[in-house]
């Protein structure tokens, strides 16, 4: 791994370069994206034994499957003979077979048959899969490529009590629901975005600062490994609002969750998932609910009608990112921003982040 140290100050804005420098994309997929925990799939996407699904974490091709014995894994998606991808779309199977020559896995990875083998001895014991790191967190499913990564419990402490009380275990995540496009910005300003709710009196003066007030929101409790802020909505009611860094946010309420998942794909792009889980019963009043504020019609797309502003705003900030700027100090209401920033400097300069920070006890903030 490259020794090289990217100085930055956590408690002020990123500096433009950390946006459009091809060096610092580089060292962000070495010391990030393969080797962290990456949010790949909800276990809805993997309901049944055999179900195998294709993805990609830090660009090695992965395949996650959920083998016979109802356990999930994570395998490498290459065939060990030559390198093919082994499976490009989701399918139901026993084993994986190569289709360029037949060499086929079980569901470990194990080799089990390799054709035409005759005067050639393959050992096929060192012709299996390697496997990665593979963690799910209340329906949630987190990769990783680094076999000594910390435990997702460990990661996620903080933040778990506040997720658990808000009854996310209840939800039945809608993967008809899930969506996907391209963003024209980097990763680091979506996903920053997402998680902070300074934002929304101006960009989203009509769509949610009628309903989630910027003045009402608050930090609960975090750290560079995982924070969790709060609000209400609709003058009475509260959510959750969860971040897992690199590139995950989830936005609970009663009876529903929103996510949010972003990727590199490029300097200046990213890619950015939505997906939703509802209650398992009685959801329909929970959408007439939360509807009055999201959407009129979430069960015909996954994205919000404040996504569309999200982007917009996203894709200015990167445009402003061909200029150089001295990064101003972050606000106290930006605080979970400072936290990514600590994530940023521990993952990529080995920095020990600060202890966790708690501004509401969990008493404060546990009723729904």
């Amino acid at each position: 791994m490259s020794s090289t140290t990217i100085t930055f100050d956590p408690a002020r804005a990123l500096p433009a370069g950390s946006y459009r420098d091809r060096a610092w994309m580089d060292i962000e997929i070495e010391r990030i994206w393969r080797n962290d925990w990456v949010f790949v799939a909800t276990e809805d996407k993997l309901q049944s034994p055999g179900d195998q699904l294709p993805i990609d974490v830090g660009g090695q091709p992965v395949l996650l499957l959920r083998d016979q014995r109802g356990e999930l894994r994570a395998l490498s998606n290459l065939c060990a003979h030559r390198g093919t991808l082994l499976v490009d779309k989701p399918t139901n199977e026993k084993r994986i077979q190569c289709p360029y020559h037949a060499w086929t896995y079980d569901d470990s990875g194990q080799l089990l048959i390799v054709p035409f083998q005759k005067e050639d001895v393959i050992d096929k014991s060192k012709h299996c899969l390697p496997t990665y790191r593979v963690e799910s967190w209340h329906g949630l499913i987190f990769v990783s490529l680094n076999s000594e990564v910390e435990a997702m419990s460990s990661r996620l402490k903080t933040i778990e009590p506040y997720v658990a009380a808000f009854g996310i275990d209840e939800l039945r995540h809608r993967t008809d629901l899930e969506s996907k496009e391209e963003w024209q910005c980097n990763w680091k300003i979506a996903i920053m975005n997402a998680m902070e709710s300074y934002h929304l009196f101006k960009v989203h003066p009509d769509s949610l600062e009628p309903y989630t007030p910027t003045k009402d929101s608050y930090y609960i409790a975090g750290s560079a490994r995982s924070s969790v802020t709060g609000g209400t909505y609709m003058k009475s009611n509260d959510y959750r609002l969860f971040s897992i860094p690199p590139g995950f946010v989830g936005v609970l309420t009663e009876g529903s969750l929103l996510w949010l998942a972003t990727y590199p794909t490029g300097l200046h792009s990213c890619q950015i998932r939505t997906g939703s889980a509802l209650a398992k019963t009685q959801h329909r009043s929970t959408l007439r609910d939360i509807g009055e504020w999201l959407t009129d019609t979430i069960e015909a797309t996954a994205i919000p009608d404040f996504l569309p502003e999200d982007k917009e705003i996203c894709e200015r900030v990167q445009r402003g990112m061909i200029g150089d700027f001295e990064p101003g100090q972050l606000l106290s209401v930006e605080r979970v921003v400072r936290d990514f920033n600590h994530y940023y400097n521990w993952r990529l300069n080995g920095v020990e982040p600060p202890p966790v920070h708690r501004e509401r006890a969990f008493e404060e903030v546990r009723s729904k």
